[in-house]
């Protein structure tokens, strides 16, 4: 038996999963270790019973950079920049995020002014050299870097057009201070806007070693243990990339793991019929809201990571402190909770290793939602009475009973989740009652129904194995190169025959890197397609076409398509003003084998584990609590009741139905009055 294994590392759990070539479907969960996330994984893939030898496709989404970055325990990073161009990097945006906070203050840059080094070379706008590189100056200021430094930062003035000079630094580096990690912005960000492309670059340097460091790690161990296939790695831009490429490109390792969950809603979608739908994943620290679009994910060209510009395409994701872990405490009389979570130690008070905060977990479990036979991650007993002692302490200061402080506790979390996806769809001007609402990690079954009526939202889907979706997601995936070329021309202006040419270069250079990846020619697909924005305006919009569609055609719709996107994303359009070209990009993968899921083994009758009283709202129910395997496909159930699994629990609250689909995902609808 051969196995595809993803592994995906979260703030309370690591998850794994390994589908046999059979379809069969194996997972498990172990603790995540902070002190040293290759033991979690490792850890993980024993809890599958996989030899790791039988695995075929080892692909894994790692927090390491993320964790580094948010922590802010990078590496020891110099930023080399043009002469005359020190301070792009501290000055920034003059912008505000939050113009009516007085207290706001500006994200605090990653390297200080005290380690930017300015070079003296010069190129002009469209490339050429005006000043050449003083090599010199790079061998006696590498010299000085030697053992003080972790990585080097290089983003010179119009690299993008021109990449030697920074590619001489590279090679300069090299051969006086080996040990420096070079990242150079040509190869991170070759885009213009200066301060977005040094940001860029300044972060994949500061997480760039702690990455390379665990993925050494974690490969030799793997190896160590016969892994015979390559290690790949979840990127932030939906696809996977080669652990080579990782190493090379760190920064698009920084969402990886949430990111696993958006591909896995892709899937979903596909297989039930759904265009639209809202990807909500709820594990032990955070909840990440993401969107299916069209059947495909929200991938967003520039984002942002606390305040820092990244030009490193990504999914849309929003992220807040809001899981199973996150503490419930009391702020100037008024109950709070998160973002601080309890992690994975000790964890919430129900976990028995020490916990005295209360946290959405105890609160459910007190709530009769969390029920009484549930073994979190299949083997470990809630301790009920911690959890009464945790909530009894924040209780006490608001003069609140036990049980109406779970309550509260779960109303404002549930609250600040529904304000999550109206941040990533209304203020977009997105309806998110358009939208399906598929719910996973290991608490988001739990809160997807509340979360769904604040939204006004129709449909909820709980997909099977739902508590280690992330991980699924990984292995459905393929891996992807995105490619980008400045490419400023006026639309009515732009030469057919110099969009072609710049297109035939990006293509033979998509197809050329996959292969070397090990892709075969007919495994690989590639999408081009063009950032527009009307004469005068500041951003774009990302305008995709077919890779086969002659530049003469493209040109021809090419207004329209943009001024129909235009009015859908901002409810507005001018077609007479003129528009032009600022990019262009390639979207390049290398299709996976997808492995089909085996049918569900029918079932004589379905499997009740208990029944116990849970509190819903204002009411009381008793309420049957079944195995979810057990559900037949196609049997519609009415609540109030629970699914209990191994990853997590299905909270059924009355007024709802739940129906099993053929491939055991779970479709909640409100029941008709």
């Amino acid at each position: 038996m051969g196995y595809h294994v993803g592994v995906d590392i979260g703030g309370t759990f690591t998850d794994a999963v390994a589908i046999g070539d059979d379809g069969s479907l194996r997972t498990a969960k172990a603790l995540t270790t902070p002190g040293s996330l290759a033991e979690g994984v490792l850890a993980a893939l024993r809890g599958l019973q996989v030899e790791v030898d039988e695995i075929d496709s080892f692909i894994h989404g790692t927090t390491a950079g993320l964790n580094a970055f948010l922590e802010r325990r990078g590496a020891r990073v110099a930023l080399i920049t043009t002469s005359g161009f020190r301070d792009v990097y501290e000055i920034g945006r003059a912008n505000r995020s939050e113009i009516y906070d007085l207290r706001y203050r500006p994200p605090v840059p990653l390297i200080p002014r005290r380690d930017i080094y300015e070079v003296v070379e010069r190129l002009a706008a469209d490339g050429a050299v005006i000043t050449a590189l003083d090599e010199d100056a790079v061998r006696t200021l590498a010299k000085s870097l030697k053992g003080e430094v972790d990585a080097v930062a290089v983003a010179l003035l119009h690299s993008y057009k021109n990449p030697v000079h920074e590619e001489a630094i590279a090679r300069l580096f090299g051969e006086v201070a080996p040990s420096v990690a070079v990242i150079c912005s040509n190869d991170i960000a070759p885009e213009w806007r200066e301060y977005e492309r040094t940001s860029t670059t300044a972060i994949s340097a500061y997480i760039a070693p702690i990455v390379r460091e665990y993925l050494r790690v974690l490969e030799d161990a793997l190896k160590a243990r016969g892994l015979k296939c390559d290690l790949r790695v979840m990127q932030s831009n939906g696809g996977v990339m080669t652990v080579e490429r990782a190493r090379e490109r760190a920064v698009q390792t920084l969402f990886s793991g949430p990111v696993g969950g958006t591909m896995a809603g892709v899937a979903v979608a596909s297989e039930l019929g759904f265009e639209r739908m809202l990807c909500v994943d709820m594990g032990g620290t955070s909840f990440d809201v993401s969107l299916v679009v069209d059947g495909s994910a929200d991938i967003e060209s520039q984002s942002e990571l606390e305040g820092h510009p990244l030009l490193a395409p990504s999914v849309a994701l929003h992220t807040i402190g809001a899981g199973g872990g996150s503490v419930g405490h009391v702020v100037a009389g008024a109950l709070r909770v998160g973002p601080r979570s309890a992690g994975a130690v000790p964890g919430p008070a129900c976990y028995g290793n020490g916990g005295v905060e209360p946290t959405v977990t105890d609160a459910n479990l007190l709530l009769g939602r969390l029920p009484d036979v549930a073994l979190l991650g299949g083997s470990l007993k809630l301790d009920k009475a911690a959890a009464v002692a945790a909530t009894q302490t924040v209780g006490e200061a608001l003069g609140l009973s036990v049980e109406s402080t779970a309550l509260g506790i779960i109303a404002v979390a549930d609250a600040a989740m529904a304000n999550a996806i109206r941040e990533i769809t209304v203020s977009r001007g997105i309806d998110p009652r358009e939208f399906g609402l598929l719910a996973f990690g290991g608490a988001g079954p739990l809160h997807a129904v509340s979360i769904a009526e604040e939204l006004e939202l129709e449909k909820v889907i709980i997909p099977a194995s739902p508590g280690v979706l992330s991980a699924w997601g990984m292995v459905h995936t393929d891996l992807r190169h995105d490619f980008v070329q400045t490419f400023f021309h006026l639309v009515d202006q732009l030469d057919p025959m110099v969009l072609d040419s710049a297109l035939e270069a990006m293509l033979y250079r998509a197809r050329e890197t996959l292969l070397s990846d090990g892709v075969q020619e007919s495994e690989i697909v590639s999408v081009p397609s063009l950032d527009i924005r009307y004469l005068g305006q500041e951003y774009t919009l990302n305008i995709d076409f077919g890779a086969e569609e002659p530049a003469t055609e493209v040109l021809t719709v090419l207004h329209e398509r943009f001024d129909a996107a235009h009015l859908e994303r901002f409810g507005h359009n001018n077609p007479d003003e003129q528009i032009e070209v600022i990019a262009l990009r390639m979207v390049a993968r290398g299709l996976t084998e997808r492995r089909s899921m085996a049918a569900l083994v029918p079932v004589s009758s379905m499997v009740e584990l208990g029944r116990q009283n849970v509190r819903f709202h204002d009411e009381t129910h008793e309420t049957v609590v079944y195995d979810r395997a057990s559900i037949v496909p196609g049997t519609a159930l009415n609540g109030p009741l629970i699914l209990l699994e191994a990853g997590c629990t299905v909270l059924v609250p009355p007024k709802w139905m739940v129906t099993s689909s053929a491939n055991g995902h779970l479709i909640l609808e409100r029941v008709s009055e």
